[in-house]
């Protein structure tokens, strides 16, 4: 079971974190109360800044706008 759950929506993303409840909808590509680090080529990791939760993700899991900003 991932511990960070990415859903789309039509205008965005809401991210979950399962392990301490800190979630967002965030309506642009900077995150208030999560991270993208480490892009790699097709991978990212996206961490949770209250907990410290992280969990490798494809970049395909991300939006084009996100996708854009992570790269």
């Amino acid at each position: 079971m991932r511990e960070i759950i990415i859903s789309h929506k039509v205008k965005g993303l809401d991210v979950t974190c399962r392990h301490c409840g800190n979630a967002e909808s965030p309506k642009t590509p900077h995150f208030k109360y999560f991270r993208l680090e480490g892009t790699g080529k097709d991978s990212t990791t996206l961490r949770c800044l209250n907990c410290r939760t992280a969990i490798e993700i494809p970049l395909s899991e991300l939006s084009s706008l996100y996708y854009h900003y992570a790269c």
